[in-house]
């Protein structure tokens, strides 16, 4: 452990877990994954609590932590609690309180789906790159026509982009797999595809993408944490991480992305204002 400088803040563990992706054994992957979907939730969260909502146990978060030059999860968390504290702990910690409440009334069901919303948000603001969003839409602008994919919890997604991209007049192929149709197989070099997955990532777009790389295809991505297998494929892949309420995510930080990159390409292509 003495070899291995400890990362000193969240942006220092999350670059730390990008270059060591490939040589963690599996289940230390799937700890790293939890860590950076969750985000400053683990601030609050014992190791014993992770340990139950993830699936994982306990002992491999401490195997984690010592893997990134850490005496154990403690010291991982206090990163993540250092963290939370520039920002807003307090909100933070309540949204993790509502969580470990498990009440399944209306109203504390309402609030804590559009409190986690409002997170997902915020985590977004404070962590997208917004020279990445200019990119990904200077090259949809200037594509003839833009393929999109995401199938299962990212089809709704994928059809939004399409529908308001449509209303820009941009030339816009949304493939599905509705009715157990195949997709397309193949891809023209200098094609330009979006794909959309997050954990658990559809293994048929990750497929699709590792094609569309082979066949010289430009292909953008919005996917979830550096961990998501899309972002090895991708020309442009856009993070966005979804806080959940139980196992349900409401996508309202992805709706926010996709408006802001579908509009942003509408400004491009000198196209009048439309209502969404």
């Amino acid at each position: 452990m003495g070899e291995i400088e400890a990362p000193v803040t969240v942006a220092d563990l999350e670059s730390r877990v990008v270059e060591m992706k490939d040589s963690l054994p599996k289940r230390l992957q799937e700890c790293a994954s939890f860590f950076l979907r969750k985000g400053d939730a683990m601030a609050f969260l014992t190791v014993a609590q992770a340990s139950l909502e993830s699936g994982i146990a306990a002992s491999t978060f401490i195997r984690f932590a010592q893997a990134l030059g850490m005496q154990g999860y403690s010291d991982l968390q206090q990163l993540y609690r250092r963290n939370a504290f520039h920002r807003r702990p307090s909100y933070r910690y309540r949204i993790n309180t509502l969580r470990q409440r498990g009440e399944t009334e209306p109203e504390q069901l309402l609030m804590d789906f559009c409190d986690t919303s409002i997170s997902s948000i915020e985590r977004l603001v404070n962590s997208i790159r917004p020279e990445l969003i200019e990119e990904a839409a200077e090259i949809i602008s200037s594509a003839p026509e833009l393929h999109i994919m995401g199938f299962k919890r990212a089809f709704s997604i994928a059809s939004y982009l399409a529908y308001v991209l449509g209303q820009f007049d941009h030339r816009v192929i949304l493939h599905t797999n509705v009715g157990a149709i195949k997709t397309i197989k193949s891809f023209r070099p200098g094609e330009v595809v979006l794909f959309i997955s997050f954990e658990p990532y559809t293994p048929e777009i990750v497929e699709l993408a590792e094609q569309a790389r082979r066949d010289g295809a430009k292909i953008l991505a919005i996917s979830d944490t550096p961990l998501s297998p899309l972002t090895g494929f991708s020309d442009v892949c856009l993070g966005v991480v979804e806080e959940e309420v139980g196992a349900f995510r409401t996508f309202s930080a992805t709706y926010c992305l996709a408006a802001t990159l579908a509009v942003l390409v509408g400004t491009r292509m000198n196209s009048d204002a439309m209502s969404l």
